[in-house]
């Protein structure tokens, strides 16, 4: 009896019997999604989210932080199962695992320019003439819309430079840039590090873009089985009120994934 015992537990996946995650995340304050709190402690609603789904797994997890570029290094690498907050593209497709299941909330994207331009610079259709007759930008690295990202990848005068959101922000209030492009929280997560970027810095009116998938993006080094039974697992939480209690407290509702987003196939 033992030795048949022995023989399942041998037969069965590494995942079935004991897992510990290892999950990247950016070490960044990417509030309310991940961010230290006043006591130092990570948290967020990723971070959040993530535990819970790992608690009903019962696996045990293991947060990685570490600058974005080296986290998406870790991740094609293997030397993390995961990230979180990772944006699909063909590139990252080659190293990652994008499962619907795993989708963590979907984002928005606007322009922002300098207050003082407001009497100025105005937004209207299509955005290909609009970056063409403004000098704008979008952090390197950074993936926004995918109709932003179309404009890049066909040669679109949208500068790329490799810098923050913030430092970003700071070039446009500089003259470096007309509008800059950023997600539709980028003012107010810029303004908790540099508070005087609010008063000199506004959404443009009328520009908002199509919203861009978040996920947890699992290696394509490691088991497929992971990545799966986690999907499955965040797919029954989703029916759990207390997913929506963790959206209600980090205030994140208006960017869960609708039942389509979830259910639409890659």
């Amino acid at each position: 009896m033992k030795r048949v015992l022995l023989i399942i537990l041998l037969a069965l996946p590494s995942w079935a019997w004991s897992v510990t995650l290892v999950v990247g995340m950016e070490a960044a304050n990417n509030a309310p999604f991940e961010y230290l709190d006043e006591s130092n402690r990570l948290t967020g609603f990723h971070v959040k989210l993530v535990r819970a789904v790992a608690e009903r797994l019962g696996w045990e997890i293991r947060i990685q932080r570490e600058p974005w570029k080296r986290a998406m290094m870790s991740l094609r690498k293997g030397r993390v199962d995961a990230v979180t907050y990772v944006a699909r593209s063909p590139d990252r497709a080659q190293f990652a695992r994008f499962l619907p299941g795993n989708l963590l909330h979907v984002s928005r994207t606007t322009l922002y320019i300098d207050r003082e331009r407001s009497d100025e610079i105005h937004y209207s259709e299509p955005l290909r003439e609009m970056v063409r007759t403004w000098h704008t930008a979008v952090p390197n690295g950074y993936l926004m819309s995918d109709r932003v990202r179309k404009l890049i990848d066909e040669g679109a005068p949208i500068s790329q430079p490799t810098v923050s959101q913030s430092e970003l922000f700071r070039m446009l209030l500089n003259g470096r840039y007309d509008a800059v492009f950023g997600s539709m929280r980028a003012l107010e997560l810029a303004r908790e590090e540099s508070p005087e970027l609010g008063d000199r810095i506004q959404q443009l009116p009328a520009a908002a873009f199509p919203g861009k998938r978040m996920y947890l993006a699992f290696s394509l080094k490691g088991d497929p089985a992971i990545a799966e039974q986690f999907a499955n697992a965040f797919n029954a939480f989703r029916a759990e009120p207390a997913y929506q209690a963790l959206a209600q407290r980090f205030n994140v509702q208006d960017r869960l994934p609708t039942a389509q987003d979830v259910n639409a196939s890659q």
